[in-house]
């Protein structure tokens, strides 16, 4: 059996932590929002905004842009593209802070707790939505009707020797799509001429930039009984 592309195993983790982060985060959000609405209640004036404060928190988005410039140029790649959408997400938030404290200690007192809960209310939607894009990832959602036709099309006219296509599916496996082709074939046709179809059928659709895996199965008729009980 062949081994799954690294850049898929890799993405498919970094997803999976995304998942993972996106509850962790959305639990976080609800505090932040908790506690400024107490600030609020309270009419607490007081802000803990310092230069030491306000360095560090410069030097972490100045990283944070260093970051997302180089995975930003790394992009093709999928991992580097999942990273840099977190940094940047960062930078946003980090400077959106700043922003937001600065005015609250000398324009508004209120500005700072209501921008927290601003920023903790975009946090949980955006995560929301990362959590689930990538659990329908994770459930093998089925491909979109156009890209089923395309394979079809693809594996109706691959070879005369051919017959007929008896199944074709393709669901997500976290970066792309896994796809399964029956393909009818003579019964006299050899083990090493059906094996050769359907090898290069694999290759032409292990090419197509959705495809992640691509898997051909030989068949002499369409009137057997389902190969698989689920």
């Amino acid at each position: 059996m062949e081994a799954v592309s690294a850049s898929a195993v890799t993405v498919a983790y970094v997803q999976k932590a995304r998942s993972l982060f996106s509850c962790i985060m959305g639990a976080l959000s609800f505090e932040l929002i908790i506690e400024a609405a107490k600030t609020i209640a309270a009419g607490d004036h007081t802000t803990a905004l310092t230069v030491l404060n306000l360095g560090c928190i410069g030097v972490a988005i100045t990283v944070k842009a260093f970051l997302f410039a180089y995975c930003y140029l790394l992009r093709k790649y999928p991992s580097a593209g999942v990273l840099a959408q977190d940094h940047r997400n960062d930078i946003i938030l980090n400077s959106t802070g700043i922003i937001l404290s600065l005015m609250g200690q000398h324009i508004a007192w209120w500005i700072d707790p209501m921008g927290g809960i601003i920023i903790a209310l975009w946090i949980l939607i955006n995560w929301s939505q990362t959590a689930i894009v990538n659990i329908q990832k994770f459930i093998g959602e089925t491909a979109p009707p156009a890209l089923l036709n395309k394979i079809t099309y693809i594996a109706v006219s691959h070879h005369p020797d051919i017959l007929q296509v008896d199944t074709v599916r393709a669901y997500s496996s976290g970066v792309g799509y896994f796809c399964e082709v029956d393909i009818v074939v003579d019964p006299l046709t050899t083990v090493h001429a059906a094996h050769d179809i359907a090898e290069s059928l694999q290759v032409v659709l292990e090419s197509l930039e959705e495809i992640e895996r691509a898997f051909v199965h030989i068949d002499y008729n369409v009137t057997h009984h389902p190969e698989h009980l689920v």
